[in-house]
């Protein structure tokens, strides 16, 4: 489980839909991180604007009250009284600036200034109002006020670094430095009285400061046409204060003067905070449309990539699966059955497989038509193995059949050496070469079986019995096979040819693998749908389970199985006999102790293969299965049969001859007669003298 965690957490392991993904998201989501982040950035400033604009409205709201504090002054300074300036109209304006403050949500260092100007122009303006300050204390107070009033417009330009806004609020503050040059001019009138020609030249040197300042004003943003008209206010000023006589009317036409200057200067610093104000709002309105433009064309942008990606993304992700189901149809479904046709005959260009659907010039094209050609060459190789294979065939018949001729030449001649024999001795090694010639017979046929010819069959049924002996002639040491109780009834003629062959090769592998003093017995049984289980058990060496599991399976292949090894080529020749005839082959341990386990082959007959045999029913099993007759049991038995062969010997004159002519055919009389030679505990009789004699079964003469 912790493996294959930790398979999918690598990287190289990930289906391609999601590294797809992956390659497409981190790019969109950097797109959509920097998108956003910029119209964060835009609305923050929209956002911050839109506070500086509220905050730039305490701006005029301290003019006023700056006004409504300096112009008592400047009265009281000239010993007048102020009529249009009421206690009631400073603390409202008091009033409106503190409110402003609290709304406009300033930094406490401003909130600090603005409250301390506040108190100071309130008790300045109470000391007015209550007139017990001396002239000079207060002109230092009002221009100690006018700076503390000038630093906090300062202050509060300095939260904004838009150029048209600075330049706006510098143009305010020379225009305020400019009308506080008039505090001087006031001052000066009231001087005249004692000592004109000091009064005269400090309202002179008042007036050209005023001028000078104002001349920074001409051709600003605030020049609108009135700055001109304040040089000729300063011009009258000059003149007024030049030629001035000390005189009612004169003082009054100089009082005018100076009153009437007012007037721009608060026109000017009202358009000055009017123009800051109508910044800060643009401003503010040009980064929200900014915003939402910049939101606009960042989602547009993300959905044209997004669906190019997709689009890209599919243009990988189709074709390479095409790719993939293509290559994995043809492993595992197309290929296969193209191979399996050549190997069933078909001829290799007429087996055609279907390209991969991808048709592009690409990497992934260019990929599927190497697969393509994978295939076709795995193709074409396959028809050459094929053709290879038949022409195997084709030689392994070939030299099949010559064997068989010369064999079937050689156990002529041996039937007529035999006949004409006399001599015991000569004709024991005449039996040996009989036998040796029909086990190179059934080599022949283990040849065409290889080759995949079906051998002439005939058409007649065959005694169970003699089919029996008939595979047991063909093998060597044919003497220690024991044959059990074997029920009467017939094996159809077309598996006759096949089962003795098969059976000859059980018992040849049956003797090969136990001691040479040991014996391979046979036992038949009933078994299911009217067959019968032939058991051939032998006492040998045995074999591992998982060596029993291999071979069982090769053998239920049948047709299908390869050879893997020359040693199994008799297994091979089993298996394919089998399966061509519809019979069950398996091998299992015939003991169930180590030191002799042996190997049974449990043969089973179906009922199609079998007719008129006699049986008796099978009872219901109700204890543990006895085992097979240990080795020692067929001796005995063995001894038994050889007591009853010497007494038939001796009654006879001449001995047998082993007749070619063996081979069984369909009996002439009616098959329910009892004319099967009897099977019960039988071993091969000897021959004369004492020479053992193997019986022959020869089906193809």
């Amino acid at each position: 489980m912790g493996q294959r965690k930790s398979r999918s957490l690598n990287l190289m392991n990930w289906r391609l839909s999601y590294k797809l993904a992956i390659v497409l998201a981190i790019p969109l989501l950097a797109a959509v991180a920097l998108g956003a982040l910029r119209v964060s950035t835009q609305l923050d400033e929209a956002r911050h604007f839109s506070s500086l604009s509220d905050q730039m409205e305490i701006i005029p709201a301290l003019f006023d009250f700056s006004n409504a504090v300096v112009s008592p002054a400047t009265a009281a300074s000239l010993g007048l009284k102020a009529d249009d300036i009421t206690p009631e109209m400073v603390n409202e304006s008091i009033a409106e600036v503190r409110n402003l403050a609290v709304a406009g949500d300033f930094d406490p260092r401003i909130t600090e200034n603005l409250t301390s100007l506040l108190e100071d122009g309130q008790a300045l303006s109470s000391t007015i109002q209550g007139g017990s300050i001396p002239r000079d204390e207060l002109k230092k107070r009002t221009v100690d006020f006018l700076i503390r009033c000038e630093a906090t417009f300062r202050m509060l330009l300095d939260l904004t670094e838009n150029t048209d806004v600075l330049t706006d609020g510098t143009n305010m503050l020379t225009a305020w430095n400019a009308q506080r040059t008039m505090l001087d001019q006031m001052t000066s009138l009231a001087v005249f009285a004692t000592n004109p020609e000091a009064a005269r030249l400090m309202a002179l040197n008042a007036l050209n400061i005023e001028e000078s300042t104002l001349g920074l004003l001409q051709g600003t943003s605030l020049d609108t046409g009135q700055v001109a008209g304040m040089l000729a206010n300063v011009a009258q000023k000059r003149s007024l204060i030049t030629d001035f006589v000390p005189s009612l009317a004169a003082g009054e036409e100089l009082r005018q003067a100076m009153v009437g200057a007012y007037v721009p200067y608060q026109e000017t610093n009202a358009a000055a905070s009017e123009r800051m104000t109508a910044t800060l709002d643009r401003l503010t309105s040009d980064a929200r449309t900014a915003a939402i433009r910049d939101s606009i064309v960042v989602l547009a942008i993300l959905a044209v990539a997004l669906a190019v990606a997709l689009l890209v993304a599919r243009a990988l992700s189709v074709p390479i699966r095409r790719l993939r189901d293509g290559a994995l149809g043809a492993a595992n479904h197309d290929l296969p059955a193209a191979i399996a046709a050549v190997k069933d005959g078909a001829d290799v260009t007429t087996v055609e497989l279907a390209p991969i659907d991808v048709h592009t010039d690409e990497e992934i094209g260019e990929l599927a038509r190497a697969v393509d050609s994978m295939n076709s060459e795995a193709l074409r190789l396959a028809g050459e193995q094929a053709h290879l294979r038949q022409q195997v065939s084709t030689m392994l018949e070939t030299l099949a059949r010559r064997n068989k001729t010369l064999v079937e030449q050689q156990l002529s001649l041996i039937d007529s050496l035999e006949y004409e024999e006399k001599d015991p001795v000569r004709l024991q090694s005449l039996f040996a070469l009989d036998h040796l010639a029909a086990r190179m017979r059934r080599t022949g046929d283990s040849l065409l079986v290889l080759s995949g010819t079906r051998p002439r069959t005939r058409s007649a049924p065959a005694p169970l019995g003699d089919v029996l002996r008939g595979a047991v002639s063909q093998v060597e040491n044919y003497q220690r096979v024991r044959i059990g109780n074997a029920p009467q009834g017939y094996l159809v003629g077309s598996a006759v040819a096949d089962v003795v062959h098969l059976l000859a090769e059980l018992v040849d592998n049956a003797l090969r693998a136990s001691p040479p003093n040991s014996t391979v017995t046979f036992e038949f049984s009933p078994a299911v749908g009217g067959g019968l289980l032939l058991e051939i058990a032998d006492c040998g060496i045995g074999a591992a389970p998982e060596i029993l599991n291999e071979i069982n399976s090769r053998l239920a292949a049948g047709d299908s199985a390869e050879i893997h090894a020359p040693r199994q080529m008799g297994l091979f020749v089993v298996g394919r006999l089998a399966a061509r005839n519809g019979i069950s082959v398996r091998l299992r341990p015939t003991f169930d102790s180590e030191t002799n386990a042996g190997i049974t082959a449990s043969i089973y007959f179906p009922a199609s293969l079998l007719t008129d045999v006699q049986q008796s029913t099978p009872e219901a099993m109700t204890e543990r299965p006895r085992r097979l007759r240990s080795p020692d049991q067929p001796a005995r038995h063995a001894d038994q049969a050889a007591a009853r062969a010497q007494q038939t010997t001796q009654h006879q004159q001449v001995p047998p001859m082993p007749q070619q002519g063996m081979s069984p055919q369909a009996p002439s009389m009616p098959q329910h007669q009892s004319q099967a030679i009897p099977l019960q505990q039988e071993q091969f009789p000897t021959g004369p003298m004492g020479l053992g004699s193997p019986p022959r079964y020869d089906d193809n003469r």
